[in-house]
């Protein structure tokens, strides 16, 4: 057998073994679910989270990730048996594997996004029909709250005009090295210094709405989201010739997905949110591989593959999936402690990641 038979062999054998635990997983989910409803047990499920369901989720997470290491370990995978043994440096493997990696999302993300919206909501207080004729009337006092009204989405077409105005400037009138001043020198700083009064605002307000785990959800992204637009600055930083600057739509647009992505975790309370900022934390590195790309920078000879972007990117794609995994397994996904443990390991090794991937020269 030939080397690209062989990978083939194995690509297929990895595809099969993810699907055969998926429709396991599922089997076993319809089927406790069913004997729930036959004991009927159905209220109590709806009132806890099925933890089978984010065990399961997990379990078959553990295992895509360790097929997806034994293919990356394998060398020639992304060359499809060609000589090489280092994908990472030929274009074409990358480009493929990005290709790739963003057509498995956007079709795990429909799939996902159908199955939440034909799941059944919960039925939160029961219908007037069924209460009986001796009930003691409801006071006003008690009845139930309002809806929570949140900011329109509408608001922030503002920023964004801004954003293209400042684009058309720096198209028009400003040379390179004048837009890397800018960037540096005034972009960035007004972005950093909005968003710690944005932290400010965040801590000395409450939401009725959000329960406690959301809370603390949101200040671990918003903490993070922060630190990340830090580590952004640094890169403009980093530049050695500003006259050469030519990414001042990827900073902008950098800037403008901060603020829309603190705005919607910050200010909505649609359990969406949280998906759309690990959609967030994978778009990262990709506007990062963009940027370097643009610039004309090549990484340097020898680096580890643990200081590129890609263990950024596969650790949030499989934590995106896992918080798909979550928001099917338990429409109320956000208000329990479970998801938050999840986001505190993420950002855990996040960070990890981001001190193994520090250059040794800057140590």
């Amino acid at each position: 057998m030939d080397d690209r038979s062989a990978i083939f062999l194995q690509v297929m054998i990895a595809i099969a073994i993810i699907g055969v635990l998926a429709f396991l997983a599922s089997l076993v989910v319809r089927r406790v679910r069913r004997a729930q409803a036959g004991d009927g047990a159905g209220d109590v499920a709806d009132s806890q989270p099925p933890w089978y369901e984010f065990v399961l989720g997990l379990l078959l997470l553990i295992v895509v990730t360790a097929l997806v290491v034994w293919q990356v370990t394998v060398g020639n995978l992304w060359t499809w048996g060609e000589t090489t043994s280092d994908w990472g440096s030929d274009t074409r493997a990358i480009v493929f594997m990005i290709v790739m990696a963003i057509a498995a999302v956007a079709g795990l993300l429909v799939f996902f996004i159908h199955a939440i919206a034909r799941s059944p909501g919960r039925q939160t207080s029961a219908s007037p029909a069924t209460a009986p004729d001796d009930a003691p009337a409801v006071p006003d006092s008690a009845a139930p709250a309002a809806a929570v009204r949140t900011p329109s989405a509408t608001r922030l077409i503002g920023l964004l005009l801004l954003a293209v105005a400042f684009l058309l400037l720096c198209a028009v009138y400003l040379p390179r090295e004048t837009q890397h001043q800018m960037m540096m020198q005034l972009m960035y700083p007004a972005s950093l210094a909005v968003a710690m009064v944005l932290l400010f605002d965040k801590a000395s307000r409450t939401w009725n709405a959000k329960s406690g785990a959301e809370v603390v959800r949101e200040w671990l992204f918003c903490d993070a989201l922060v630190f990340l637009l830090f580590l952004g600055f640094l890169n403009l930083r980093s530049l050695d010739a500003p006259a050469e600057y030519a990414n001042v739509f990827w900073d902008v647009l950098a800037l403008a997905l901060f603020f829309v992505v603190f705005w919607l975790l910050d200010r909505k309370v649609t359990r969406f949110r949280f998906l759309v900022v690990y959609g967030y934390f994978i778009a990262l590195p990709l506007l990062l591989l963009i940027w370097r790309t643009v610039q004309g920078l090549e990484s340097p000879e020898g680096l580890s593959w643990w200081s590129t972007i890609w263990p950024f990117l596969i650790l949030s794609i499989l934590f995106f999936i896992l918080e798909i995994v979550a928001l099917v397994a338990d429409r109320g996904a956000g208000k329990h402690a479970l998801p938050a443990v999840k986001d505190a390991v993420f950002l855990a090794l996040y960070g990890v990641l981001l001190i193994i991937a520090i250059p040794e020269a800057a140590t």
